[in-house]
């Protein structure tokens, strides 16, 4: 089949000229004989129909700089978390702590995106001492442990555990960059949801009510435990719902998170906070 026969039936397929082309690339990438292309690209789009998200299906994604393995095993990176990234990144630019022996930590790591994301921006800027990638999830953990390996990353481990049950003791009062995108959709918004977020795993999307806020149990748990953690002068960043940025920003500073600011994505929304630990 020629080239432009076949994108034409893949997009036909799945009703996107874009997705198709990349369904074909991915295919190319993979194989080398034409047939066996056509049908793994044919294989690809009826799953990309049936309404598998399309990380899935091409089995990678962009991150900021990297490309990460994806699947199944962990919430797909998105865009709003790279705003959170670079959030974190910017403040703690600015206030540098760490930067002869650093250490960062990654909670509810997924792919491994966010602490991969700091071990490539900041390798040539600090000498990093650690960066924890913490999931509770086993499969999310393989998932980090196959992308740090791809990505040939130095100094990164991974943690099982709940948040901060996961960390060794030693880490106490010693990390100098915290980042996390802890579930926050509430329960109640379920039936409101695109059909493919159904695709990833639930436990990493919903989250219970807390505070009179929905969905907002596992950011309050953060806020309310971080700071024993945190080196002086540390910066935390929290992704999390428009509607709980308000109430998380006065809830961190009544803990004593300083210099709280909301997080904007690219659209403009609230996605988050970042504060200072003094």
């Amino acid at each position: 089949m020629a080239p432009n026969d076949l994108l034409a039936e893949i997009t036909a397929l799945v009703g996107s000229a874009q997705e198709a082309a990349w369904i074909v690339e991915e295919s190319e990438k993979l194989l080398s004989d034409d047939s066996a292309i056509a049908v793994t690209a044919r294989e690809m789009a009826e799953r990309r129909a049936d309404g598998e998200p399309l990380q899935y299906v091409l089995g990678s994604w962009q991150f900021r700089t990297l490309e990460l393995i994806v699947d199944e095993r962990a919430l797909i990176p998105r865009p709003e978390t790279e705003q959170v990234v670079e959030a974190a990144l910017t403040r703690w630019r600015e206030s540098r702590v760490g930067a002869e022996s650093f250490i960062a930590v990654d909670l509810g790591t997924g792919t491994g995106a966010i602490g991969l994301s700091l071990e490539r921006e900041l390798r040539d800027e600090v000498s990093i001492q650690e960066i924890v990638l913490v999931d509770r999830s086993h499969d999310a953990l393989s998932l980090a442990l196959e992308n740090i390996v791809a990505l040939g990353a130095q100094r990164v481990s991974v943690a099982s555990g709940s948040w901060f049950e996961a960390l060794t003791p030693s880490l106490k009062a010693s990390v100098h960059l915290l980042v996390a995108n802890p579930p926050y959709v509430a329960l109640r918004d379920r039936g409101a949801l695109a059909q493919e977020l159904f695709y990833e795993p639930q436990d990493a999307l919903f989250a219970m009510d807390a505070q009179g806020i929905p969905g907002f149990r596992d950011v309050a748990y953060l806020l309310e435990n971080v700071i024993p953690w945190m080196a002086h002068g540390g910066v935390v960043a929290i992704e999390m719902a428009e509607h709980q940025v308000g109430p998380a920003c006065e809830f961190a500073t009544d803990r004593g998170l300083a210099a709280v600011q909301p997080i904007l994505d690219l659209a403009g929304k609230l996605r988050g906070i970042v504060g200072v630990v003094q």
